[in-house]
Order: structure tokens, then sequence, then C-alpha cells
């Protein structure tokens, strides 16, 4: 898996500080969450990012990728001409671009500002390497980024992918556009999307978008298709009237790697005295964990334990891999020739912690086990379409073949997501 790491972010020039001298600090929340998430991208090892801009050249059907062998820009536009990039292509990943995607055209143009932002920033967290520019799709922007995103992951080399755009321009009256009641009616709408269920971003009226002047709606629908993981938004503010948000799409982690490889070597019979264990000192811990694998975006498999039961979580992750894969009673045994159709995710659980009720539960952040007499029910937190109380525990006493009227003993806990 190549694609490495996925983000959101905005482009203000005001928070570059050759530009804002001195205004960028109203933007404080914003310039910290654009030094973590970059520093991250570093973390991560891309040697390739992958940057769509609302600001590049668009078309209405299709989309557009920036020519060259380099690519170079300033904040001339922005009384801050000392600031200038310039940097290799990455060609081989252009290349498969054009050679997948035929609606993909060229075109020759600087870098814009929305292009410009991150990279700024990202130099500034020491990243050097190659970059490919795309414009931001006008149109069925998950589904370009459904093959921008698998043309990345079959990539020998670790690529992030950076969705630049800022959100409503109707945030105050004294904003680029003024007031109105649907710019911060959108971005509320747009954050809450991303912490709890991004279907809800699917839903928003286009005349609310419009109204709102949000641009970089469809930026935005683009890195969520390329690879959706366990999102987190690390800031969202709006001083000068337009909203700033910058997130967390996905990061690929070496456990939810660990999980495959031991579903791999067990259905290709490879001796597991060969399988390395990543380095992650959770590994180490013990640690309970469910391991879940989705071929197409369904359920392929989960299978899990409530409390540790191995000597650590790297031989709970190899079990329960093992298991999802041949051992759910819902499923038909994964075969190997799947494999490559299939999607690793494993959750690492906290302790759990008795509770009095449900107003104690939240199923966006709280998973939940139940119990009356032997029979238990569990369910994981933050599932797609579980978004009550009522609804979590109605499914985990479903599962459990206790009866909905019935009282039951409750415990919460947390989990944290690991993607490939």
């Amino acid at each position: 898996m190549s694609l490495v790491y996925v983000g959101y972010v905005p482009h203000p020039p005001i928070i570059v500080a050759e530009v804002g001298q001195g205004e960028e600090k109203d933007c404080q929340a914003t310039i910290d969450a654009y030094h973590k998430l970059c520093n991250e991208v570093v973390k991560m090892e891309a040697k390739t990012v992958l940057i769509v801009s609302p600001h590049a050249p668009l078309m209405e059907k299709g989309l557009v990728y920036l020519e060259g062998d380099t690519l170079s820009g300033s904040f001339s536009r922005f009384r801050a001409p000392q600031v200038k990039f310039t940097y290799e292509v990455d060609k081989d990943i252009l290349e498969k671009i054009i050679e997948e995607i035929p609606e993909a055209f060229g075109a020759r143009a600087e870098l814009d500002h929305g292009t410009l932002v991150p990279l700024y920033f990202l130099r500034k967290a020491g990243w050097e390497g190659k970059i490919v520019v795309l414009g931001m799709p006008l149109s069925k922007a998950e589904d370009y980024g459904r093959k921008v995103g698998r043309i990345l992951n079959d990539s020998p080399v670790r690529c992030a992918l950076i969705a630049s755009g800022d959100l409503s321009h109707t945030l105050k009256e004294d904003g680029p556009y003024g007031f109105t009641p649907a710019g911060p009616k959108v971005d509320n709408l747009i954050v809450k999307a991303l912490k709890k269920d991004t279907a809800l971003l699917r839903g928003i009226p286009r005349d609310w978008l419009e109204e709102a002047g949000v641009c970089g709606y469809h930026s935005l629908l683009f890195a969520l298709g390329a690879r959706e993981g366990s999102v987190k938004v690390f800031s969202y503010e709006g001083p000068f009237g337009v909203g700033y948000l910058i997130a967390e799409i996905y990061r690929s982690s070496p456990i939810a790697g660990f999980a495959r490889e031991c579903l791999t070597y067990y259905l290709t019979a490879q001796p597991f005295d060969k399988l390395i264990i990543p380095g992650d000192p959770l590994l180490k811990e013990k640690r309970s964990c469910f391991v879940t694998l989705k071929k197409d975006g369904a359920l392929r498999g989960c299978i899990g334990t409530v409390q540790p039961v191995r000597e650590n979580l790297a031989a709970e992750i190899k079990h329960n891999a093992i298991a999802a894969g041949t051992q759910d009673p819902r499923f038909w045994p994964v075969q190997a020739e799947e494999l490559p159709l299939i999607t690793v995710s494993v959750d690492v659980l906290s302790d759990l912690e008795k509770i009095s009720g449900y107003e104690e539960l939240d199923p966006q952040r709280y998973g939940v086990v139940l119990r009356r007499g032997g029979k238990v029910g569990l369910l994981l937190p933050h599932l797609e379409g579980v978004d009550t109380v009522e609804e979590q525990v109605a499914i985990a006493k479903q599962k459990a073949g206790i009866l909905p009227e019935e009282e039951v003993e409750l415990w919460r806990f947390e989990v944290e997501r690991f993607f490939e």
C-alpha cells in the first residue's frame, strides 16, 4: 500500500508569514494544525505529494493535470515574490494518470496559491520530494478520487494526497462575500460529517453550497474517494469570514498491514517463522482487538475479542485476522485470490468501563458491550448508519439474542482504528 496519507487543507495566503506580516496570528489554530498535518506527511515518509487545487485550471467535465518536468510558482501576487518554489514532477505517476483516465487533460500553468500554501507548510516541515498537481474536478469528484487513489496505491513510491480548498466564504458581514445563513450552516454540517459520518456530505443541497461560496467541496470529495480512514478534524475556524478546515482523511498503519500479512501467510501456506512483526510498541502490549475485512466496501469478515486472551497485541491480531478470513460464520472462507480486493482494518480496544445507563453512551465515540445472563452482545463505535444510542443498543441486543425489552448490564469502551 503506497498511498500512505490523505489530508484536507485550506489555502489562505495570509497564513504565510511573509504575506501576513503579523495578521496570520489571527489564524493560529489553522497554522498549528497545518504544521501538525505536514509533520505527519514527513513522518509517513511520503516521497511524492499529489495536490488537488480549486485554483489550478479546471474543466466542467474531466480532470486537468499540470504539464512539465518541473512546476514553479511564487507568492508575488501577494507581495511576497521572495517566497517561491520549483518542484520536479513525478512523471511515472502522472503518466499512469494519463494512461488510466482518458478524460485527463494537460495544461501549462504556474503553481497557484491553492498549491503553494500547502507546499509552503510542507517545506517548513522539512519535506522535499516530487509533486503532481491536479485541478479540482467539478463533477464526479469521488469517482476521480477513487481512480487516482488506486494509481497512487499501486505506486512503488510512498505517496501522500493533499486536497486543497477553503470552506464557506460568507461567514461574516466584513468577509469577502458578506454574510449568508448558509455559510455557518454548511461549514457546521461539513465538520459534523467528518467527525461522525461522511455520508452526510453527499446530501448537502447544491444551492446551499453556492450560497455559502464553498470553493473546496469537490476537493474534499476527491480526497474521501481516494482513501477514507479514521477521519480526524485537526482544526476549524473562520476569523476572516472564510472557513478554514484542516483534517486528516486517511493514514496508513503498519498494524493493519501486519493483519493482512498474517492472513496472507495463512492462506498461501507460508511459514510463520518468516513473518516480520512491525516495530510499533503497541504490538507488545496486552490489548484486545477486532480485525475487519471488507471487499468492495462490503463486510467480508470480522472477528475479535472483548478482552485480551493472548500474550500481546501482535498475537491477538494474528489469531483474529486468520479467524476473520476463515471462521466468521456469516461468510464463506476468504480465498487467496480475493486478497488483492480486500481491505483490512484493526480496532484496538481500551479497557471496558461499567456504566449505569444509556446516557453514558455515544455511538460515535464508544463501543458497547451488553450482557443478560449468559448472552453477550458487542458493537464497535463509529459505524456507518448507526447514529443513535438506541440503534446501537438494539443492534447489540439482536446480535446477542436478547429481546428488545429486556434489561441488560452495560459496559463501554473506546477504540483506536488502524487502516492499511
